[in-house]
């Protein structure tokens, strides 16, 4: 009877633990896919999807530090869009209704090239995943050059 009970608790425990690795899987699989709506949206100038990817209380710093809050992003989208957004090295944390996003994001558009990392807080409310907090940054080194070409530089188009 205890070997019964024994083995139906383990039992339990590992299908408990398979269920959490697929939630896990597909949660990470659902804050990607607003990830990609997001760089779509910054692309296309499509300010419909930007409101519905955007928290109302969005707060964003890009590569120059300009800091923009929901509406002045939708603004920009209006009259500037990246030419093309490629994202490597990507990396979902996911805690409760909160996942981080991280990585590195190849970025093209008419003015120049550049290279630079972004972490990203998105927040699930109502079943659906909204970007609260979007940062991006340059790494310079200390005399304000690029630093580790292979990572992060900035280039200027001619």
């Amino acid at each position: 009877m205890n070997r019964a009970i024994l083995c139906a608790v383990l039992m339990v425990n590992v299908l408990s633990a398979q269920t959490s690795a697929k939630s896990e899987t597909d949660t990470k699989a659902e804050v990607l896919k607003v990830e990609a709506a997001f760089n779509d949206a910054r692309i296309n100038g499509d300010t419909a999807a930007l409101d519905r990817v955007l928290a109302d209380e969005y707060l964003g710093f890009n590569q120059w530090g300009a800091k923009r809050n929901k509406a002045a992003l939708m603004e920009l989208s209006r009259t500037w869009r990246a030419g093309s957004l490629e994202s490597t090295h990507v990396n979902v944390k996911v805690t409760g209704d909160i996942a981080i996003v991280e990585g590195v994001t190849n970025e093209a558009n008419s003015t120049a090239l550049g290279k630079y990392i972004f972490m990203r807080t998105y927040v699930r409310r109502q079943g659906r995943w909204q970007l609260l907090t979007n940062t991006q940054s340059f790494v310079f080194d200390i005399d304000m050059k690029i630093h580790d070409p292979e990572l992060v530089y900035y280039q200027e188009r001619n």
